[in-house]
């Protein structure tokens, strides 16, 4: 198994490519968590490497924006002990 490992362009955090090395296998693809307030992609181009003619497709990676809106003074979000990332809703 291989696994590359692409920075996003925009925001903090990597895109992790698994492939199991396998013919029609699947290509895994997992991220770090968004820290930005806007979605944000990523194209990538997948092609083969025997046969005639290569085939080569490209796929375009999209992660949702950050849900989480309360960061402290120095960036980072506020995690309680058991997983949890405090959010922060105005009341109307």
């Amino acid at each position: 198994m291989a696994t590359l490992t692409k920075a996003w362009s925009t925001g903090a955090g990597n895109v992790y490519l698994t492939y199991g090395g396998s013919g029609n296998g699947t290509i895994a693809v997992t991220s770090d968590a968004n820290d930005l307030p806007t979605a944000r992609s990523m194209t990538i181009t997948v092609k083969t490497t025997l046969g005639s003619p290569q085939v080569v497709r490209t796929v375009t990676i999209t992660q949702s924006a950050c849900p989480y809106n309360f960061k402290t003074a120095d960036g980072y979000y506020v995690q309680t002990a058991d997983g949890y990332i405090l959010n922060v809703q105005e009341e109307s």
